[in-house]
């Protein structure tokens, strides 16, 4: 009988520390608790120091909100399957709609910036207009990017490589006149690279918003951190931080 309430009580002892790990939609974080968040994004967006443009968003917003933030740098998959399981508490950034895969994930729908397909070229007089635009032009994107991968149909030629230092070098040895990449990342590399004649194209082939996502039991959070992130954004915080990596 001894034996029997000692294995009972363990059972009990691992039940309950699984529902705390889970815990409950609505769950209120104290600001004594440390709310762990995880990213999967690299430089200019974040940096393993946190001082990517995501990074000091996040910062701000959750440092507005009395709440002490730890930022896990972790592999894609891993980043946000830790938050669906509920091992950490929010993942930044992604596209809409990823929480019809992960069920345990919910989206904070005032979203931390927008991610820009653009075109570069050393000609800032080039006008591209949707992907059409494109096909009387030498060509080249980095392999595996899949929106162009899928998008990029009808060039003069097309190049594909398999890094971005290939990408920039070969737009400035003239083997192309348009490259194609995402806006902050090329603005990014041409700052450490010292590079100013490679320009990014205006209209940008296309755009996505990025958002933050919290595991379910911290939903009540939700209104507050959208509240945080359009203050900021109106006090011009936002722009100041977006701005730093543009000039």
């Amino acid at each position: 009988m001894i034996q029997y309430w000692k294995q009972l009580n363990w059972s009990v002892f691992f039940f309950s520390l699984l529902l705390l790990s889970v815990g409950f939609p609505g769950q209120i974080i104290s600001a004594r608790e440390l709310f762990t968040i995880n990213t999967a994004d690299s430089s200019p967006y974040s940096t393993p120091l946190n001082t990517g443009i995501y990074d000091q968003i996040i910062l701000k917003v959750f440092d507005s909100l009395g709440l002490k933030v730890k930022i896990n740098h972790l592999p894609s998959a891993r980043s946000i399957e830790n938050v669906d399981i509920g091992l950490d508490d929010a993942e930044y950034a992604r596209i809409k709609g990823l929480n019809e895969k992960f069920k345990n994930i919910l989206p904070v729908n005032e979203k931390l910036l927008d991610f820009s397909f653009t075109a570069f070229a050393k000609d800032p007089r080039i006008r591209i207009t949707g992907w059409n635009g494109l096909k009387k032009y030498n060509v080249g994107f980095i392999r595996g990017w899949k929106i162009y991968e899928i998008n990029v149909k009808n060039t003069r030629s097309l190049q594909v490589v398999s890094s971005e230092v290939e990408l920039f070098n070969m737009l400035l040895k003239d083997r192309v006149d348009i490259i194609l990449y995402e806006k902050l990342r090329g603005y990014d590399f041409l700052s450490k690279n010292h590079i100013s004649d490679v320009f990014a194209l205006e209209n940008p082939l296309s755009v996505r918003g990025m958002y933050l996502y919290v595991h379910k039991k911290h939903e009540n959070l939700i209104p507050r951190i959208e509240k945080a992130l359009r203050e900021i954004k109106q006090g011009g915080e936002y722009d100041d931080i977006v701005g730093a990596f543009i000039q």
